[in-house]
C-alpha cells in the first residue's frame, strides 16, 4: 500500500452556484466537474489510497453517475459521508485512511484544472516541510475597509490567494483538526497554524480556480480545452 492519501471534500452545497444541483456535477466539457478533478489525481499516479467526501444524500448519485466513468482505471474509491462543515467532512475522509498513509494531499472538488505538476511539486513539499499549501501572487491592491472607508493599505508582495492543493503529515493533520475546536476554518492550513506550526507555501496555478459561480464555467472549459487540445 502507498504512503500516499487522496482526499476529495465534495460534499458542500454550493450555493453561490444558484442551481439545483451540486457544483461538483455540473457539466464541464460533458464530464462532471468532479470527473476533471479525479482524473488528474490518476493522470498523476495511481498508487495512493482515494477518499472522496460527500454529502450522505449524494453517494448512490456518485456511485451510480461517476464511478462508472472510471471503470478503465482500477482504481480503489472510498466513498465517506460528509458533515455539517467542511472541517467536519474533511475529518470523516482522514479518519477513512489506512495506517500505511504518511502524507495525506486535500484538494477541493470543484478545482477541475489542477495540473499533474502542481500536485508533484505538493507532495515532494510535504515530505520535507510536514504542511504545505499553494497559493499565488495577489496581482491587485488589497485594502481593508471599515464603514465603506479604506483604513490599511496591504503590502501585495507578502499575500498570497491561497488555493488547494493542501498537503500534511497525515498525524499532524489530524491532531491538528482534533485541536481546533471552533465552528468554521478557513482552510485545513489554518488549523495547522493554530498549532503554532509552520506552513511552506508553493507557487500555485491562477488556472487552478475553484468552481464557484455560473460565470466560473466558460473560463474553465477554455481551460481544459487548451490543455486536452480539444
Amino acid at each position: 500500500m502507498s504512503e500516499i492519501g487522496i482526499l476529495i471534500p465534495a460534499a458542500g452545497k454550493g450555493s453561490r452556484m444558484g442551481k439545483k444541483m451540486n457544483k461538483q456535477f455540473l457539466d464541464l466539457l460533458g464530464k462532471p466537474v468532479i470527473y476533471h478533478t479525479i482524473k488528474s489525481f490518476l493522470d498523476w499516479q495511481r498508487d495512493f489510497e482515494l477518499n472522496i467526501v460527500l454529502a450522505a444524500a449524494e453517494i448512490d448519485y456518485f456511485k451510480q453517475k461517476i464511478l462508472p466513468l472510471f471503470s478503465d482505471y482500477q482504481q480503489q474509491f472510498n466513498i465517506v459521508a460528509g458533515g455539517k462543515s467542511r472541517k467536519e467532512s474533511v475529518n470523516n475522509g482522514l479518519q477513512n485512511f489506512s495506517d500505511k498513509v504518511k502524507y495525506v494531499i486535500i484538494h477541493d472538488g470543484a478545482r477541475p484544472m489542477i495540473k499533474r505538476e502542481l500536485i508533484e511539486k505538493s507532495f515532494q513539499a510535504v515530505k520535507k516541510y510536514d504542511a504545505v499549501s499553494c497559493g499565488v501572487r495577489v496581482k491587485d491592491t488589497i485594502k481593508v475597509v471599515e464603514n465603506s472607508f479604506s483604513k490599511k493599505t496591504l503590502a501585495r508582495d507578502s499575500l498570497r490567494a491561497i488555493q488547494t492543493p493542501q498537503a500534511f503529515k497525515l498525524d499532524l493533520i489530524k491532531k491538528a483538526h482534533h485541536n481546533y475546536r471552533k465552528d468554521k476554518a478557513l482552510d485545513d492550513a489554518t488549523l495547522v497554524e493554530e498549532l503554532g506550526e509552520k506552513v511552506y507555501i508553493v507557487e500555485g496555478d491562477y488556472n487552478n480556480f475553484k468552481i464557484t459561480t455560473p460565470e466560473d464555467l466558460k473560463p474553465a472549459e477554455i481551460i481544459l480545452k487548451e490543455r486536452f487540445n480539444v
